[in-house]
């Protein structure tokens, strides 16, 4: 339960991941996820649900506690109507709503947060009734029409009931034609259908990604199908199909460069960062940039061998306990052909020399001379879209990429199966 109002931290400590200042909703939306170990049919439930309250703001203080006054400490409450719908103006009613949506339950238990949740809604919705009731004009009716569906389609999350109660919802707007309507009610079609995204077969799931941007084509893009979209990119990033989230991120970046706002060209370039990186398996990668000695990167040197590009840096605890396998692998492996390139994302050259010294580490690793790229700035893990370290990318003797998470026995592996075993005579080509 707690997956609806709370970001999932699981495994957390496996991976570092590059954090990114949000300073409004928008940003947030428009922000690619950040968490490459959550379980993907997990994840993508998880921000449909959240993106409901990020869009409507629909119970967004639901999970914190109520603080209780003197009176509630030494009296039990009353077991009386929560909510109570005012005989008001349209205004007022408005108001109200918004009160509602803002109050938090008496308890965080789940039993009492579902419980308030549904007390929300049908206050919500008995609010709305009576706001359509009182001749509101087309804005407002808009605004009941948009409350009464949110209100259901978070409710729908937990109580079967509130998905029938939407779904009629739908079926009475479904021939409206006013242009509002149609994009309000298909775009919560779409936010309730990606939830199953992961539960559908691969046909189905190619033909919700071309519903969904021939509704963007058709009505443009706004919060909702803006997070509709990032979100599953997100999940498809750390999928079995990655490739499909790459179609989704350069996809949605067509669609932001058609807004023709500036201010979004950063959200753009990172979208097609993304996708650049999640389209690599089975195609040719390029590598490019300066040593940390100053020197230019030579990468068609490489040509011929299986190459373990890992992007890493000195205070990464995950990519130091990398390390030791890398080494071991390289012992074994390198005069079959394997070698590894680091793409190290230390701030100063510093802390990565005392690293490497120490260690003793004997592989290339490139970094810019420049202070300014250094970081998570590095040219390569902007280009790669690289959000969470190490990343780990095997390259086989073609030059294609075989592996996006070529970490410990992964490795091993894949090195025994592309180098042959050791201890087989016959040499590598």
């Amino acid at each position: 339960m707690s997956t609806i109002w709370n970001s999932s931290r699981e495994n957390e400590d496996r991976t570092h991941v590059k954090t990114l200042p949000l300073t409004n909703q928008r940003q947030h939306i428009l922000t690619p996820g950040k968490n490459p170990t959550m379980r993907p049919d997990h994840y993508i439930t998880h921000l449909t649900r959240r993106t409901l309250f990020c869009l409507f703001g629909l119970f967004f203080t639901a999970c914190l506690p109520m603080v209780p006054t003197a009176a509630d400490e030494s009296k039990p409450a009353e077991k009386t109507e929560l909510f109570s719908v005012p005989h008001g103006t349209i205004d007022e009613l408005f108001t109200f709503i918004n009160s509602v949506k803002t109050t938090p339950p008496p308890e965080r238990t789940q039993e009492a947060i579902v419980a308030h949740l549904r007390e929300q809604v049908k206050a919500v919705v008995a609010a709305c009734d009576r706001i359509m009731k009182s001749k509101p004009d087309e804005k407002q009716e808009l605004q009941a029409l948009m409350e009464r569906l949110s209100g259901y389609s978070v409710l729908s999350q937990v109580d079967e009931s509130a998905t029938k109660q939407l779904n009629a919802l739908f079926k009475q707007y479904e021939k409206d034609e006013r242009p509002a309507v149609v994009q309000l009610i298909g775009g919560l079609r779409l936010q309730n259908q990606v939830g199953d995204f992961f539960r559908i077969s691969d046909v189905a799931q190619a033909k919700f990604i071309d519903d969904l941007f021939l509704f963007i084509d058709t009505h443009g893009l706004d919060q909702r199908t803006v997070s509709i979209a990032s979100s599953l990119g997100q999940a498809l990033e750390n999928s079995a199909t990655p490739q499909l989230g790459a179609l989704v991120y350069e996809r949605l970046a067509k669609a932001l460069m058609k807004m023709d706002n500036p201010a979004l060209e950063p959200q753009v370039l990172r979208m097609q960062a993304i996708a650049r990186r999640l389209g690599l398996p089975g195609s040719f990668m390029e590598v490019m940039g300066t040593t940390a000695e100053g020197e230019k990167f030579d990468w068609a040197a490489y040509r011929g061998k299986v190459v373990l590009v890992d992007f890493w840096a000195s205070w990464c605890g995950p990519c130091r306990a990398e390390i030791p396998n890398m080494k071991a692998q390289l012992e074994e492996y390198g005069d079959r052909g394997f070698a590894i390139v680091g793409i190290n994302l230390d701030n100063t050259i510093t802390e990565y020399q005392n690293y490497v010294d120490r260690e003793g580490l004997t592989w290339v690793n490139l970094m810019s001379p420049k202070e300014s790229e250094r970081g998570w700035n590095s040219p390569l893990a902007v280009h790669y879209g690289i959000s969470g370290i190490p990343t780990a990318i095997l390259v086989d003797r073609e030059g294609k990429v075989v592996s996006m998470m070529a970490r410990g026995g992964e490795l091993n592996r894949l090195l025994a199966e592309l180098l042959a075993p050791v201890g087989d005579d016959t040499p590598a080509q």
